[in-house]
C-alpha cells in the first residue's frame, strides 16, 4: 500500500462494531462538514481541477453501510463496512488530486446504478487499492455519493471505466501523463483476461 495512504488510514483495530462506527461518524464530520444548515450539516471540498464537492451529513449511511445479504437484499442499508470507515480520510485526499497515480473518469449514467440522472458522474480510481469515489452532479458542482474497495477486483473497475471518458490522472514522478486512449487501454489491462477475451469477441 502506498505509504501515504497507509497513514491515512483510521485505526479501528480492536474497537466494537458500534465503536468504530461512532469513531467514524464523527471523522467524516469532523473532515469534511463546516456549516449547518435545515437539512443538517454540510460541508464543501474542492476537486482536482477546482470544482466544488458538496458532503453531506445524511450521506453517511450510504457510504458507509452495505447490505447485509446481497443476493436477496441488494440495496439495503443495514450493515456497516469496516474497510470503508477505515478509508474515510482518503476521500478528500483522492478527489482534491493529492495521490499520485489517480485517474478521473465521466461515467454516463447508463454505464452504473448509484443515479438515474443524465449527467455524467465522476469517477476518481486508485487502481493498486481497487478504491473508488463516486461524485454525481449538482448544477455546476458536485456532491459526494460513496466511496468503497472494489472486492470484485480490478476487472469490475475495467468494466466500469473501458465505457467512460478519461477525464485526467495524477502523475507519479517518474510516470507521464496518459493520453485517453493510453488510459482506457490501461484500464482494460488492468482487468481479468476474461473481462479482455469477452470484449474482443
Amino acid at each position: 500500500m502506498n505509504p501515504v495512504l497507509a497513514s491515512l488510514l483510521l485505526d479501528l483495530r480492536g474497537l466494537s462494531d458500534e465503536e468504530a462506527l461512532e469513531l467514524t461518524y464523527q471523522e467524516y464530520v469532523g473532515l469534511y462538514m463546516d456549516r449547518k444548515t435545515d437539512k443538517g450539516m454540510v460541508g464543501i471540498r474542492k476537486t482536482n481541477d477546482g470544482q466544488s464537492v458538496i458532503f453531506y451529513q445524511d450521506r453517511f449511511e450510504h457510504a458507509f453501510f452495505t447490505s447485509a445479504h446481497r443476493t436477496s437484499r441488494q440495496y439495503a442499508k443495514d450493515k456497516f463496512q469496516i474497510d470503508r470507515a477505515a478509508r474515510v480520510r482518503w476521500i478528500g485526499q483522492v478527489i482534491e488530486g493529492n495521490i499520485p497515480g489517480t485517474e478521473c473518469w465521466y461515467i454516463s449514467s447508463t454505464q452504473r446504478y448509484q443515479s438515474n440522472s443524465g449527467t455524467p458522474a465522476r469517477l476518481y480510481v486508485l487502481w493498486d487499492e481497487k478504491y473508488l469515489v463516486w461524485l454525481e452532479p449538482w448544477r455546476k458542482d458536485w456532491w459526494f455519493s460513496i466511496a468503497y474497495v472494489a472486492t470484485r477486483g480490478k476487472a469490475y473497475i475495467a468494466n466500469i471505466v473501458a465505457r467512460g471518458t478519461f477525464f485526467w490522472r495524477k502523475k507519479h514522478p517518474v510516470i507521464s501523463r496518459l493520453t485517453g486512449l493510453e488510459a482506457k487501454s490501461q484500464a482494460i489491462r488492468l482487468g481479468s483476461n476474461c473481462f479482455i477475451k469477452k470484449h474482443r469477441q
